[in-house]
């Protein structure tokens, strides 16, 4: 009788894969609950956010896991968090793709600290107790950095040559009107798409794009050398950025005239070693779709 009872309970292959499926799940949906959560608390786009919340998140993964069920844990808790995000249109697919490698790296070590750690303590303290510190380290940082720090400068610079003369590469450049291209590209990976520009009365220009208007004041103007603007009023391009001002700058070249548009916005995405390099992409992809429409205006003619 007890031989037929300890057969009775004996767990098979399909007993295991579902148990351990059902693990990897709730595990999985506990830390999107905790990616989710310091996002609400840490939503600046500072440090927090995108080093401390995927620190702890694979802290708790270390704690809630064993063995190799670790790695498929941690990728389908980033991957679940960044379905959510775009569903809900908290942010856009280029924000999630490039946010993807430094969460997954930083949530990686959370979890190999996580690890070396639960070897030793797991059994005391229980993993209860780690997913309530963790969150409640989250909310005490959350709740700490509500006061949003000081943007960082971004100064963007793109150069373009117009094989025209400089008086037509000049009155394209200042007036911009109708801009015209392809606009797939900016409008698959979120980026705003402009339309037209035109000079309004008391030195202003106003720049048309889907999402809005960006006002400018020409702050100076040397015919042949350089137009300076100033950003008076602007739609939201996005939460942690803000424009400053703008400018272009003119080259007499034998057979050309090289125009160099620069940019200079403060952004608040941290750290900076990481993001600075994909924003400058980001400035220069829209430099260049702008001022390709300008170019074709006076080549063509």
């Amino acid at each position: 009788m007890s031989e037929k009872f300890h057969k009775s309970q004996k767990t098979t292959p399909s007993d295991w894969d579902r148990r351990c499926w059902f693990h990897a799940v709730v595990n999985s949906l506990i830390s999107t609950g905790i990616v989710i959560l310091g996002y609400q608390l840490n939503n600046d786009y500072g440090l927090e956010l995108f080093i401390l919340v995927p620190v702890l998140t694979g802290f708790v993964v270390a704690f809630t896991s064993r063995g190799i069920g670790i790695f498929p844990i941690l990728f389908s808790t980033c991957l679940l968090s960044m379905l959510i995000f775009l569903i809900t249109a908290w942010e856009g697919i280029l924000c999630v793709l490039l946010a993807f490698p430094i969460v997954m790296i930083f949530m990686g070590l959370g979890a190999l600290v996580g690890y070396l750690i639960a070897r030793k303590v797991v059994h005391r303290y229980g993993n209860p107790l780690i997913i309530l510190f963790s969150m409640t380290l989250l909310m005490l940082v959350g709740w700490n950095d509500r006061e949003k720090r000081e943007p960082e400068n971004l100064k963007v610079t793109t150069s373009m040559k117009f094989y025209a003369p400089m008086k037509e590469v000049w009155n394209v450049v200042k007036e911009s009107g109708q801009i015209n291209g392809n606009t797939t590209l900016l409008e698959f990976i979120g980026l705003p798409v402009p339309r037209n520009c035109k000079i309004l009365p008391n030195n202003q220009r106003v720049c048309h794009f889907d999402e809005g208007d960006i006002l400018q004041t020409i702050t100076e103007e040397n015919y042949g050398k350089n137009i300076d603007l100033k950003i008076v009023d602007s739609f939201e391009v996005r939460h942690w950025l803000h424009l400053e001002a703008a400018g272009y700058r003119f080259i007499q070249r034998s057979d050309h005239v090289k125009v160099i548009r620069t940019d200079l916005i403060k952004s608040e995405l941290q750290p900076r070693w990481y993001w600075h390099w994909f924003e400058e992409q980001c400035v220069r992809l829209q430099h260049r779709y702008v001022m390709s429409s300008m170019r074709k205006k006076v080549e063509i003619e």
